[in-house]
């Protein structure tokens, strides 16, 4: 029998550092009434949500004395919105977006990374020809938003490419379809969850164009509160990342029993598809859990500045952006 010996050191690294603190709610007080919280997903069922919903079925919130619902998000933009008007208590987003909507004034701040890269790049079809950045010229590239992303620009700007040399298709929702159907030589996406999608859609070996690879810092997803829940409920939050951080490590304990969870919340996901995500983005949840790197946000930070159309965000201290106080004590 084959053993995967890397796989086996990085459980055993989640379980040390998870029973430094798994034991903690056991001894909590009783009497401590629950708080009602929503914690807003950017986006529907996917793999690296799936430990919220592994810590609220396995009680790990309620421990915590948080009652805790999960609710599907409509892209990070918009979960960022929901959350700067305090209509969620917690939301998770890309962390670009999240240092977009700071920059912009928004009463926003990240206080956990989910995961720390999202493989964020340009996906294909094999026969696209799209191996390296200069291959994309006079190619039409599919993405759900009205205009380029602030990371392709910068991927664009940093391998010496003219954003008008590459055509851009406003695909909304339907881009992976656009690249299915031939409409588009690619799209922007995700390699942690859109490679397997294509899969489904009969593309059996998509080409991922990794902006990484290339000269453009990674970052990955976040959670995030209003200041205003900052100030006034520290001890909430901190409760909260706690129950999630134990929620990341049941979920990669056993992956196939995490994804038959996430189906009984959200019945609309599939279980091959979640169960390639979470077995993809378990490398991607490095320790210690949740800890955000300045140098990172530092990153995400210029880009915004030099491509996002605010260029005083390059000014900003990173600490109106994220911190790491919520974090458990390794």
């Amino acid at each position: 029998m084959r053993v995967n010996l890397q796989k086996i050191a990085f459980v055993g690294i989640l379980l040390i550092l998870g029973f430094t603190f798994f034991a903690q709610p056991f001894f909590m007080p009783k009497a401590i009434a629950a708080e009602k919280v929503t914690m807003r997903l950017h986006w529907k069922c996917s793999g690296m949500h799936i430990p919220f919903i592994v810590a609220k079925d396995k009680g790990f919130f309620m421990q915590e004395g948080l009652d805790v619902s999960v609710k599907e998000g409509a892209g990070s933009t918009n979960t960022v919105k929901l959350i700067a008007a305090g209509k969620d208590t917690f939301g998770m987003g890309g962390t670009n977006v999240i240092v977009k909507g700071v920059a912009r004034g928004m009463p926003i701040i990240q206080v956990c990374v989910v995961e720390a890269s999202k493989k964020q790049g340009v996906l294909s079809k094999p026969e696209a020809g799209i191996k390296e950045p200069k291959d994309l010229i006079g190619k039409t590239i599919a993405g759900s938003g009205a205009g380029t992303s602030d990371f392709f620009n910068a991927f664009l700007t940093a391998n010496n490419i003219s954003v008008d040399k590459v055509k851009y298709l406003a695909a909304g929702r339907a881009r992976l379809e656009a690249v299915a159907s031939g409409r588009a030589d690619g799209t922007l996406g995700l390699g942690l969850d859109d490679i397997k999608r294509l899969q489904t859609m009969g593309i059996p070996s998509p080409q991922l164009l990794q902006f990484s690879d290339w000269g453009v810092s990674e970052h990955g997803d976040g959670i995030i509160t209003n200041l205003k829940t900052l100030k006034k409920n520290p001890d909430m939050i901190r409760r909260f990342v706690r129950a999630f951080i134990r929620g990341v490590n049941h979920t990669f304990m056993d992956i196939e029993g995490a994804a038959d969870i996430a189906i009984k919340y959200f019945p609309n996901a599939k279980k091959d598809i979640v169960v390639t995500q979470l077995n993809n983005v378990y490398w991607v949840f490095p320790p210690p859990l949740g800890w955000q790197d300045p140098k990172v946000v530092k990153g995400v930070r210029d880009i915004i500045a030099k491509y996002g159309g605010i260029p005083e965000a390059a000014n900003m201290p990173l600490s109106k952006f994220f911190t790491n106080e919520f974090l458990p004590k390794y």
